[in-house]
């Protein structure tokens, strides 16, 4: 009996902590958890213009809600709410280009302001898979015509241009590759012995993350060194720019979220050789996200 009881204690201690590492590398929401992320980003642009610098930085402050509304085996329903939104965009050559504040007071000739004031105004539905993952965004398009009617534009052909305008930022494509960036941080199919994985994100940016775990405490430790690839294109642009980013994560034990991610990235476009006195354009950007 002592034998047999020393046997099942080893075994014990052998398989339960392989299969708590295979069990916490995904998520694990009940119906009604609600997760609440206050989201900042800086990224500075350096640009080369006929010899000249031209330096433009972008700030961003999100606030965001996340609600468990379903659950399957494999998948959950989320309820998505922005609660705040912030965005001042500045150059050394033309001052404030934007400056959006969704918690200030809105004034008539704020005709940004009016329609940002929309993007909080809209709920959206997210299916995402236990690796994080998302699988569907509903919804986008009942809030990019919210942000439009915040406008008070009557002409309808200046609506349907705003409206292919902001599909780019803030359709169900582009929000579904936003929100992987922070969500997808696990393995689609983690075993006992998993210790590393890799995913992609693709959107504004595309990337190749290589997983690790960095320990498991109290907490989920992770980290990612990634490649990254983005193209810049408007009338005047067309820029491929290559790079690397780091990713590092401390995630909730209990439900698998994230409790604090931080992603620091620096991309720079190819020597022009039709252009060889021209400067690459590099990006530096950093963007935290933290749990309220």
């Amino acid at each position: 009996m002592c034998r047999l009881f020393v046997n099942i204690f080893v075994i014990n201690l052998i398989f339960i902590p392989a299969l708590t590492a295979q069990n916490l590398l995904q998520y694990r929401l009940k119906i009604g958890d609600s997760i609440t992320i206050n989201q900042q980003a800086t990224q500075d642009i350096a640009q080369d213009e006929a010899g000249k610098p031209h330096n433009i930085q972008n700030i961003l402050e999100e606030n965001y809600t996340f609600r468990v509304m379903a659950k399957t085996d494999s998948t959950y329903i989320l309820n998505f709410k922005f609660n705040s939104f912030k965005l001042k965009t500045t150059s050394n050559k033309f001052g404030v280009l934007a400056d959006i504040d969704t918690n200030k007071a809105l004034v008539v000739e704020d005709t940004e302001g009016r329609v940002f004031s929309g993007l909080t105004a809209a709920v959206l539905e997210i299916e995402m898979a236990k690796s994080g993952k998302i699988l569907r965004v509903s919804g986008t398009e009942n809030m990019i015509n919210s942000m439009i009617s915040q406008a008070g534009i009557e002409d309808e052909f200046t609506k349907q241009l705003m409206i292919e305008s902001m599909k780019s930022d803030f359709g169900s494509t582009s929000l579904s590759n936003s929100f992987e960036q922070l969500t997808h941080i696990y393995p689609e199919n983690p075993n006992p012995s998993t210790t590393s994985w890799t995913n992609t994100f693709t959107g504004d940016f595309n990337t190749v993350n290589t997983w690790a775990i960095d320990k498991i405490t109290d907490a989920i430790f992770l980290n990612a060194k990634c490649t990254l690839s983005m193209n810049i294109q408007d009338e005047h642009t067309n820029l491929l720019l290559n790079g690397t980013q780091q990713i590092k994560v401390i995630a909730n034990k209990v439900n698998g979220f994230i409790i604090e991610m931080t992603v620091t990235a620096k991309a720079q476009s190819a020597k022009d050789l039709n252009n060889p006195e021209r400067q690459p354009t590099i990006i530096n950007s950093k963007t935290t996200y933290k749990i309220q």
